[in-house]
C-alpha cells in the first residue's frame, strides 16, 4: 500500500539535494512532478514511474548520487524497488 506521505518526503529530499546536482542543471524536476501527481491525482502517471525507475537504478556520477533516495521513493509507493521494465 503506497504510503504517499512518505513518498513526498523523500521528494522534497530529492529536491533538496539534487536541484544543483551538476553544472546547472536541475535533475529534482522529476520529484517535483511526482508530487505534483501525489497531489492532483493520488499516483504517479506512467512515464514519471517510467523516469523515477531509470533513477532507481542509475549508474556513473552525478546521477548515482540520486539513486538512493529514487529507492526510496519507489518503496514508498510501490513496497519494491521498481524496475526498468515496470
Amino acid at each position: 500500500m503506497a504510503n504517499i506521505t512518505r513518498a513526498i518526503e523523500q521528494c522534497e529530499r530529492f529536491i533538496r539535494e539534487m536541484a544543483e546536482n551538476h553544472n546547472g542543471y536541475d535533475d529534482s524536476g522529476i520529484a517535483r512532478l511526482i508530487v505534483q501527481d501525489l497531489k492532483e491525482r493520488g499516483a504517479v502517471m506512467p512515464a514519471r514511474k517510467r523516469i523515477l525507475s531509470h533513477w532507481c537504478h542509475a549508474d556513473g556520477n552525478p546521477f548515482k548520487r540520486g539513486m538512493p533516495i529514487a529507492q526510496e521513493i519507489s518503496m514508498a509507493l510501490y513496497d519494491r524497488i521498481i524496475l526498468r521494465e515496470d
